[in-house]
């Protein structure tokens, strides 16, 4: 058992749900996380809106030392790696790539994932538009597809940022990021800090399961 991590049994496989907004599939050796947006502060900072330098190499900071303490062999991402246009935060990420060449990288591309396909193959990064890895289809945004169409696989995405919203006394209300899980689809919440988030409204079927600080929780 991961430290601070919540176990989670989907679709007859244990996964482990990360404090640093990541999932752990220990079978297969391999961890999903969504969302980084790598080069997004950079691309505001040219936009001329102040965010500090930091913010992207954070990012990268806490993946790398999320690596060195699961150490999985393959590293899925489920879309939006880079937010943008190339710059300078793009060499950031390939400065760091080197340092773990033994690790499979794999992106399911989503909608900001516009660099050219070569910028991907310099950083040694498999590319999809969706994958399966059964009993799962991993996409970015699961709007675009249904169990139904893709022979009732459970399909596992990003791109919502969820969150979950939580009401204390009175007119006291806190959100935070979630991991949320339906019937058929699954979504992960964004791995990047300087992203936003999208408030989510689950059934009593469902399962949420709230971060806090270094904690997992879940909700209902």
């Amino acid at each position: 058992m991961i430290s601070n991590a919540s176990t989670f049994n989907l679709c007859g496989n244990r996964f482990w749900l990360l404090p640093e907004r990541a999932i752990y599939w220990k079978k297969k050796e391999t961890l999903f996380i969504a969302d980084l947006h790598i080069g997004k502060s950079a691309h505001f900072r040219k936009h001329g809106i102040a965010v500090p330098k930091q913010v992207g190499r954070s990012n990268l900071n806490r993946l790398e030392q999320l690596i060195e303490d699961i150490k999985p062999e393959h590293l899925i991402i489920l879309g939006d790696l880079f937010h943008s246009d190339i710059n300078k935060e793009w060499q950031q990420f390939i400065d760091w790539r080197k340092r773990y060449r033994q690790l499979q990288i794999s992106l399911v591309v989503g909608n900001h994932d516009i660099l050219k396909v070569e910028r991907y193959h310099t950083g040694l990064i498999n590319i999809f538009k969706k994958m399966k890895l059964e009993p799962f289809l991993l996409v970015h945004d699961k709007s675009n597809y249904s169990s139904a169409d893709e022979q009732g696989l459970y399909i596992l995405s990003g791109h919502i940022h969820p969150a979950a919203k939580l009401n204390g006394k009175g007119r006291q209300a806190m959100k935070f990021p979630c991991f949320y899980f339906g019937q058929q689809y699954g979504i992960l919440p964004a791995f990047g800090t300087f992203t936003g988030t999208h408030i989510i409204s689950p059934t009593e079927k469902d399962k949420v399961f709230i971060v806090v600080e270094d904690k997992v929780f879940s909700v209902n």
